[in-house]
């Protein structure tokens, strides 16, 4: 895929009510990259998730796309592709029909003739490695499945990143080892600027280009996976990382 997006997060912060969710955090995020957003519960890393997807507005501060700022932007303007932890698919809906869902929805002016539809899920299906999947309904869908589903229902569209929230939490350990693979396959393939949040270290650590530590709001460390665990800078990360 083309179109790759840097982003670039310039002192956000951002509070619920009289509760301070993000403190100022700036981020650099090269193009291509698969980012993990890694820290416990209540670290922030789900706020900072939606507000580079245009779910939230942050309080202050500002996100920018290839130099230009985006803070405003909807989710729609964005083209961003996201994967929940529940994956919200559609149980009346097959695979086939699922990963077209949003193609399908689009106005009349903007979407793609059915041939095209029909091609970019073909495609996708081979990219999740289930092309004999297309028919299937839900109450059929193993664990995997459903999270290739997930991915391919996002990718349909052509965003310009893609971002995860948990994207394995559903699932069992022993799957969760097995897709991570999957998903770095994926992510070589399309090329798109990723950013998962996640609590697992290992997930982390296995998966991503670029480990972001946060802890109560702040990011405590930015670096590769083998620096991280190699370098802790501060008593937080070293304590998280050795856990």
């Amino acid at each position: 895929m083309e179109d790759r997006l840097n982003i670039e997060i310039e002192e956000i912060s951002k509070e619920f009510g009289t509760t301070a969710a993000l403190f100022p955090v700036s981020l650099s995020i090269p193009s291509g990259t698969l980012v993990a957003l890694l820290g416990p519960s209540g670290s922030g890393k789900t706020t900072l998730l939606r507000i580079l997807g245009g779910l939230e507005y942050p309080s202050a501060g500002q996100v920018l796309f290839d130099g230009s700022d985006a803070t405003g932007l909807s989710v729609q303007e964005r083209r961003a592709g996201f994967v929940f932890q529940s994956y919200a698919l559609f149980r009346h809906m097959t695979v086939f029909d699922n990963i077209a869902y949003g193609l399908r929805a689009r106005p009349r002016k903007t979407r793609p003739p059915r041939a095209e539809i029909e091609r970019r899920v073909t495609k996708l299906l081979d990219l999740i490695k289930a092309p004999y999947s297309a028919g299937r309904i839900p109450n059929l869908w193993p664990g995997a499945l459903r999270q290739g589903v997930a991915l391919a229902r996002a990718l349909a569209i052509e965003p310009r990143m893609l971002l995860l929230d948990e994207p394995f939490g559903a699932l069992d350990a022993k799957v969760r080892k097995e897709l991570r693979q999957g998903l770095r396959d994926i992510h070589d393939t399309t090329g798109l600027t990723t950013v998962f949040v996640t609590h697992d270290q290992d997930e982390a650590m296995e998966l991503a280009d670029l480990v972001v530590v946060m802890s109560m709001g702040r990011i405590e460390q930015v670096g590769k996976p083998e620096d991280i665990r190699a370098r802790p800078r501060t008593e937080f990360v070293r304590d998280f990382i050795s856990a």
